[in-house]
């Protein structure tokens, strides 16, 4: 009873912000066209993994990937800022951020 959900047509850079340090991309955006995108502004997108050209930003979020830069940066779940999701029934949930707000202790 499983689904197998395509998101290849969901591949677009939506916006970089390099004032920000910031990009808004689709869940079926290709990691290297990210590191392109992040390049192109003098940014890195850190994540570097074998898959690279093929893989997901959806796929490496669901899987929290790591890849070898990890110990620097963080695991992929922690480059997140936000998410935009449409659920089942259409319902569209938005936490689309620009900024990090800091936790007060």
């Amino acid at each position: 009873h499983e689904v197998v959900l395509s998101l290849s047509r969901l591949n677009k850079v939506r916006n970089i912000d390099p004032d920000n340090n910031t990009i808004t991309v689709d869940a079926g955006c290709v990691l290297q066209s990210i590191q392109n995108a992040a390049d192109e502004v003098d940014r890195l997108y850190p994540m570097r993994i074998g898959s690279e050209g093929s893989c997901q930003i959806g796929g490496n979020l669901s899987t929290n990937a790591g890849g070898n830069r990890v110990v620097r940066y963080g695991m992929a779940r922690e480059h997140v800022l936000g998410l935009e999701v449409v659920l089942a029934d259409g319902t569209v949930i938005s936490s689309l951020n620009k900024l990090l707000k800091k936790k007060e202790q």
